[in-house]
């Protein structure tokens, strides 16, 4: 009985949670690394004009949290969302490179704020391929239980 009363939750939002910590806290690091190395953190042109530790915290937790909630939302409804969301996020991060390659003042800021760019998507792929894979084993499960049930 306990088997069939499983809810209807593909996805975890504390793991969003744990992943946004995890990517400000190597993003901020990063970006005084490469800030160190000689980067300036100005470019030329693009979204931004000046890149600081506020920026790079606040460009980072707002969207991965509201969107991770959204994505909590969505995914409760229809599972296969969460699948959607995951590489969705990863292309919009990987295609937003082209931002500070092409207007970076100097290689240290462009090649920093590159790999903070792909430290969060890597984080949003994590986050979301976790829920994904306990999704698949929790339906294995039901699937199973239903077979046993049914036998």
């Amino acid at each position: 009985m306990s088997a069939e009363m499983k809810y209807k939750m593909p996805f975890n939002y504390v793991q969003v949670v744990i992943a946004t910590f995890s990517a400000v806290v190597t993003s901020v690091f990063v970006f005084f690394v490469s800030e160190v190395a000689g980067g300036t953190m100005r470019f030329s042109g693009g979204v931004f004009q000046n890149v600081d530790f506020f920026s790079i915290v606040r460009f980072i937790a707002l969207p991965f949290l509201i969107l991770g909630f959204l994505t909590f939302l969505i995914g409760r409804a229809r599972p296969g969302f969460c699948k959607f969301a995951q590489w969705a996020g990863v292309v919009v991060v990987v295609a937003s490179i082209i931002n500070p390659i092409l207007f970076a003042a100097d290689l240290a800021s462009g090649i920093g704020l590159s790999l903070i760019l792909l430290i969060v998507g890597a984080s949003w792929y994590m986050a979301v391929d976790n829920s994904n894979h306990i999704a698949r084993k929790s339906k294995l499960e039901r699937l199973q239980a239903k077979q046993l049930a049914a036998a």
